[in-house]
């Protein structure tokens, strides 16, 4: 088999770098697994934005998924405002707005035309929304963020992400009061992120000894998710609000949410660009399709090259399983006491023959999908051997949200 990087090499050798990569071919087969990991039916897919952060990749997505794609999951209003000027509708802002600037960005892009959705969890936000939408003239609709943790002990035990304080039926009623109460918000949507289902690995190398917990809090997850929603749902029907969308999922979980006839939408982000985190989640055949390219710029001794840039670390809980990982060529690692950094990567040579000289390529792996479009304005997009087109991020277009 020829090796990889000769083909990386081959490829970049004109280009300046750092340079960031995505592969369109493997971007293409990931799409067409998620959309056959959501069965039949006419449960869709909604594309998480944020683990995407790229407009052109965004277009190329949803023209790929065809019918069983709709619309995007947003992280900010200010993001939902970028893509409605990119041409994007049907827009679900996943998390909650909470000041006046934001909440007047929603209600002008609704009463500009755009499909908007924005989500809450209080009555203060409903409140913010619904001031908002009024002095412009417009009605928002509205969607309600529940959460779906798992918290054994009578809630002394925390397993999931810390989201929504909305975990009952009767809760989401006195949400849903508020929010009838309020002429220019509507409730049309409902949000049920499975954190410990959907972003929970099966494997990490990294601690290992923690996979078995990790799989039991997974198996537990799963049908309490389908039980509170279900009885969520149940609770607003009861009093005559049915949600035209209920939205489902992460990555991690597109089969088992969209196997539930409650759901009408599982959104999906990381897995089209599959970043190493989620190499570790059995049932999910996904390719590396985003990549990230640095420089040989020094070689310090015979058997270390130093790379420029690299330290393009994620966000969560700090750890091993955030850093980048070399892709090729194989045999280099990072030198334990430097790591990637800020303006240079030393890595230890271990391969055969010669290490890569100045100039040349190695390639790496974020840890998350999104967060390297920050680093970057543009993204190269590689196609078999070649480079056919470089497309700003949002990064390049002049945005950044958080």
């Amino acid at each position: 088999m020829a090796d990889p990087w000769l083909r990386w090499r081959a490829m970049l050798s004109e280009r300046a770098l750092p340079a960031a990569v995505v592969d369109l071919d493997a971007l293409e087969r990931n799409v067409d697994r998620l959309v056959e990991a959501l069965g039949e039916g006419p449960t869709t897919l909604r594309i998480a934005s944020k683990s995407v952060r790229h407009p052109g990749l965004l277009r190329r997505i949803l023209d790929r998924c065809g019918s069983r794609g709709r619309g995007l999951l947003c992280y900010s209003a200010e993001e939902a405002a970028l893509l409605a000027r990119e041409g994007f509708d049907d827009l679900l802002i996943a998390y909650p707005i909470a000041g006046a600037p934001a909440a007047r960005i929603v209600a002008s892009l609704v009463a500009g035309g755009h499909r908007v959705w924005a989500t809450v969890d209080c009555s203060e936000q409903v409140q913010l929304i619904a001031e908002a939408a009024a002095e412009a003239g417009t009605i928002v609709e509205l969607c309600l963020d529940i959460d779906l943790s798992w918290r054994p002990l009578g809630g002394v035990v925390h397993l999931g992400v810390r989201r929504s304080p909305i975990r009952s039926g009767a809760s989401a009623i006195h949400l849903a009061e508020a929010v009838a109460e309020q002429p220019a918000v509507r409730l049309t949507a409902v949000l049920a992120y499975e954190a410990a289902v959907a972003g929970v690995q099966d494997r990490n190398p990294g601690s290992r000894l923690l996979d078995p917990i990790r799989g039991l809090i997974k198996r537990r997850s799963r049908p309490l998710a389908v039980a509170r929603r279900r009885e969520i749902l149940e609770s607003l029907w009861g009093i005559g609000i049915v949600p035209e969308v209920v939205n489902g999922g992460g990555t991690g979980s597109v089969s088992s949410t969209a196997s539930d006839p409650l759901v009408t939408e599982v959104a999906a982000g990381s897995g089209f660009l599959c970043p190493h985190l989620f190499d570790g989640y059995r049932g999910l055949e996904l390719e590396p399709a985003v990549f990230f390219a640095l420089p040989v710029v020094r070689r310090s001794d015979p058997d270390h090259v130093t790379c420029f840039g690299g330290g393009y670390v994620a966000s969560g809980a700090a750890g091993r399983d955030r850093l980048p990982r070399v892709h090729c060529p194989r045999g280099l690692t990072p030198v334990e006491l430097e790591g990637f950094g800020e303006v240079q990567t030393p890595l230890r040579w271990r391969g055969q023959g010669a290490a890569p000289g100045l100039g040349e390529p190695v390639v790496c792996r974020h840890a998350k999908a999104g967060e390297l479009a920050e680093r970057f304005s543009t993204y190269l997009l590689a196609r078999g051997d070649r480079i056919e087109a470089e497309e700003p991020t949002y990064r390049g277009l002049g945005g950044s949200f958080g």
